[in-house]
C-alpha cells in the first residue's frame, strides 16, 4: 500500500478523467455493488473466518483493478491474476476484521472532511469527482465506502505496523549506496592491514610455508586474537608492527580492485580472509567505516527515507499476514 491509502485510491478514480492530475488505476467495486440478479447467481470463492469472498469480487478486481490493494502474499505479483486477486482480497478481509477487533472506525463526518481536504489539496471540484465516477460506473456512495475502507486500513497500519518500523541514518545511507552504485565514491575507511610477504623468486617450499602461516594467523584471529596483536606478532611490515597495522584514512575507490571487492561489504569490526597478491598475503580489518555523503544524497534523503520506510512496512505487513493466516480459518473453494 502507498503512504496514504485514501489519497492513493482517489488518485485511481481520476486516472482516466483527469490524467494530468493523477496517475493510477481504478479501485475495484466491492460485492455490494452487484445487482440483485448477480447476487442470486454469484458463487463463493473463499471464506475468511466465516466471511465470504465471492467470485464476482475476484472477477471485478481482475477486470477493473487494482489487482493489489493490500498485499498478494503468499502469491507473487507475477502469478496468474486470479491467484493474486483472491489472496489480496483475503488479506484485505483479515485486516478489516482485525481493525474491527481494535475498534477502528471512520465516522461519516471524518470521511466527508477527508474527501473534502483531498479535493482541496489537488484543486479538484466535487463536479470533477462526480464526472470521473460516472465515467467509471461508480456511484458516490460506493466511492465513499471504498475511501472509508482505505482510511481504516491506513489506521490499522499506523497502529499495528508503523510502530515497528525503525529507520536509522545508517539504514538510509546503505539504501542509497545499494541503489545508486556509488559506494566506492562515498565510503571512507580506516583500516588495519596485516602483511605476510613472499619474497620475489621464492622457492615452492617458502611459498607453501608462507601460505600455511597466513592460514594459521587467520585461524587465530577467528579464535579471538585481537587483530592489532596479530599484526604486532606476525606482520612482515616493521612500521605496521609498531602501530598495529593502522593505515591512513582512504576512500574505498582508492583501493586496488582486489582489495575493494574483499572490503566493500564489511562492517566495522570485521576482517577479510587472506588476500593473495604478487607481494604475498594481506588481511584487512575495518576499524571505521564512514559515509561521506554527497549533494545528491542530501537532496534525495527524504524520498529515500519514505521509500525505505514503505519497504519495511511491506515486509512487516507480510509477517503480520503470515501470522494472521496461521491462526485464521481460511477456506478456498476448489473452483476459485
Amino acid at each position: 500500500m502507498g503512504r496514504n491509502g485514501s489519497e492513493h485510491h482517489t488518485n485511481q478514480v481520476f486516472t482516466r478523467a483527469i490524467k494530468r492530475h493523477i496517475v493510477a488505476a481504478l479501485v475495484l467495486l466491492n460485492a455490494s455493488g452487484a445487482s440483485a440478479a448477480e447476487q442470486l447467481i454469484d458463487r463463493l470463492a473463499a471464506e475468511v473466518n466465516g466471511h465470504a469472498i465471492t467470485a464476482s469480487e475476484v472477477q471485478s478486481k481482475i477486470q477493473k483493478g487494482p489487482l493489489v490493494e493490500v498485499s498478494p502474499w503468499p502469491a507473487q505479483e507475477n502469478d496468474p491474476p486470479a491467484k493474486v486477486a483472491i489472496n489480496d482480497l483475503i488479506n484485505k478481509k483479515l485486516i478489516m476484521q482485525k481493525a474491527d477487533e481494535l475498534d477502528i472506525e471512520v465516522t461519516d463526518e471524518t470521511l466527508n472532511e477527508e474527501i473534502k481536504n483531498f479535493l482541496a489539496r489537488r484543486n479538484l471540484t466535487r463536479e470533477q469527482l462526480m464526472e470521473a465516477l460516472g465515467e467509471q460506473g461508480m456511484t458516490y456512495d460506493q466511492y465513499r465506502e471504498d475511501f472509508r475502507t482505505q482510511m481504516i486500513i491506513n489506521q490499522f497500519q499506523g497502529r499495528e505496523i508503523l510502530p515497528q518500523v525503525k529507520i536509522t541514518d545508517r539504514d538510509v545511507q546503505s539504501f542509497y549506496l545499494r541503489h545508486s552504485g556509488s559506494m566506492a565514491e562515498n565510503i571512507r575507511l580506516t583500516l588495519r592491514q596485516l602483511q605476510i610477504a613472499v619474497p620475489p623468486g621464492a622457492v615452492d617450499a617458502v611459498k607453501a610455508g608462507k601460505k600455511q602461516l597466513v592460514e594459521k594467523v587467520y585461524q587465530e584471529i577467528e579464535g579471538g586474537m585481537p587483530f592489532e596483536k596479530a599484526v604486532k606478532i606476525y606482520s612482515d611490515n616493521e612500521s605496521a608492527r609498531e602501530n598495529g597495522g593502522l593505515m591512513p584514512q582512504v576512500f574505498l575507490k582508492d583501493l586496488a580492485p582486489l582489495f575493494q571487492n574483499a572490503i566493500r561489504d564489511l562492517e566495522e569490526g570485521r576482517y577479510t580472509r587472506p588476500i593473495e597478491t604478487p607481494m604475498g598475503y594481506s588481511i584487512f580489518y575495518v576499524t571505521k567505516r564512514e559515509f561521506s555523503g554527497s549533494d545528491e544524497y542530501l537532496k534525495l534523503k527524504p524520498q529515500l527515507e519514505n521509500q525505505l520506510r514503505q519497504e519495511e512496512m511491506n515486509k512487516l505487513l507480510g509477517k503480520w499476514l503470515e501470522s494472521q493466516r496461521r491462526r485464521s480459518d481460511i477456506k478456498l473453494k476448489d473452483n476459485a
